[in-house]
């Protein structure tokens, strides 16, 4: 009649004996009531030894969790709660450059955490990455952004600042007077010849020389200048500067006079076709 518990369940056979009557002797065999009571307080010493109540780990808010076959221990931050989810989690400062982000399926409760190969955090560069974003962005935002922004939406912007080279931008509808300010940039040539380039669009061209000067307007082919495009052309020399046509080119003027009148006089060109320009100003 040994005692099983606590490496295994007690059966009848050992001290939990069901078969006892009452007419049976104290010291029947199988059945004697000093080695019955040996096991019973072998069982309780047993039992109180397993729930470990003057264990120093049985403290307020522990519980009793097995920690192997046949064993437990109290603790107060088991490994799993009793749902089977992780209970805790131990916070570890990673240099891993692949990590999962830890995902949860609802706000509350007791819940298993997740991962998603759709979010990764880069602990080398401290860079998240993910394969996109919903919401509003607050702050600032450092690094360079990629994509297509096809339409800025909402209320009118305040400011739409550039830093450095502001290109390619297109503006359809009218343009409010004083709202776009820039100083008009100058092109000083002081030779006797000169062709126009694609940056000269919307500058003011000086021509400064004792001799006399021609400007050439190139061909579109050569030089594609966008219709709309003007240029201004200044005299500033003793010697009158000539407006002369590259080939295929036409400069339309008033009685097709293209040579600027005088020292200081100044006319305009504005190119109004593919290979079309008008010439406005003092013209002799």
């Amino acid at each position: 009649m040994a005692t099983a518990y606590p490496g295994a369940l007690d059966t009848s056979g050992s001290q939990l004996r069901t078969d006892i009557a009452s007419t049976d002797d104290l010291d029947d065999s199988g059945k004697e009531h000093d080695v019955m009571h040996v096991n019973v307080h072998g069982a309780t010493i047993a039992l109180e030894t397993k729930l470990g109540l003057t264990d120093s780990n049985a403290v307020d808010g522990a519980i009793l969790v097995g920690t192997a076959a046949s064993t437990t221990a109290w603790t107060t931050t088991p490994a799993i709660d009793i749902t089977g989810n992780a209970a805790t989690v131990t916070v570890a400062d990673t240099t891993d450059t692949t990590c999962s982000v830890a995902l949860f399926e609802s706000a509350t409760g007791s819940l298993a955490a997740k991962t998603d190969s759709g979010a990764t955090y880069n602990a080398g560069t401290g860079v998240l990455t993910a394969t996109g974003f919903a919401g509003p962005l607050t702050g600032n935002v450092t690094g360079d952004a990629s994509g297509t922004a096809a339409t800025v939406t909402g209320a009118a912007q305040s400011a739409i600042t550039s830093v450095g080279t502001l290109s390619a931008l297109a503006v359809t509808g009218a343009v409010t007077a004083g709202s776009v300010v820039a100083p008009l940039a100058i092109n000083a040539q002081t030779g006797t010849t000169y062709t126009l380039v694609l940056a000269d669009a919307g500058k003011l061209i000086t021509s400064s020389n004792g001799s006399a000067q021609t400007i050439t307007v190139p061909p579109n082919s050569s030089v594609a200048f966008v219709v709309g495009t003007q240029i201004l052309v200044q005299n500033i020399g003793s010697a009158n500067a000539t407006l002369a046509e590259g080939s295929g080119v036409d400069i339309y003027s008033k009685d097709d006079n293209k040579e600027i009148d005088g020292q200081y006089a100044a006319a305009t060109l504005i190119k109004t076709a593919t290979d079309a320009w008008s010439l406005i100003g003092a013209l002799a």
